[in-house]
């Protein structure tokens, strides 16, 4: 006994891009082709119903399934250019901050050049203001005609 029809194999035919183009660009009607011969061994009238509504509910599938993964990729790339916002924001900050160290460090070198400047010539005019106010009192004293030994005292 030999069967109504003949089913050989199906061949398709899908597109496989990659990526982001692939989910955009989808699989359409026409990617998916039949043999020629295919015709010629068609399943009975409400066998062919069912697979066209298999097919439907494939192709609708397939269709949520690009939505959503064109979804996923905007929030991916959203998500991609906040964080590249962010990073150079803290780049700059980073910057700056390295910036103002330099400065400090800058800052830092002129005062020691200016404590060590400074330093020394402090001490000299301690030393110098001493000697001047030795010399105020001992002239105050002669001016006064104190004598000596009380001036030792």
């Amino acid at each position: 006994m030999e069967p109504l029809y003949q089913a050989g194999p199906i061949f398709m035919m899908v597109n496989t891009l990659q990526g982001k183009k692939m989910v955009e660009s989808g699989l359409q009607s026409g990617d998916f082709s039949l043999p020629q011969a295919w015709p010629a061994c068609l399943p009975p009238s409400p066998d062919l119903e069912l697979l066209q509504q298999k097919v439907a509910g494939v192709q609708r599938e397939l269709e949520d399934f690009k939505k959503e993964a064109l979804q996923a990729i905007h929030y991916l790339e959203d998500s991609f250019c906040e964080m590249n916002g962010v990073l150079a924001q803290q780049e700059e900050q980073a910057a700056r901050v390295k910036q103002r160290l330099r400065e400090e460090e800058d800052r830092g070198v002129v005062r020691n050049k200016v404590l060590t400047f400074l330093l020394p010539r402090e001490k000299q005019l301690r030393e110098h203001c001493r000697r001047l106010e030795y010399l105020l009192l001992r002239q105050s004293r002669e001016s006064l005609g104190l004598p000596k030994k009380i001036q030792a005292n």
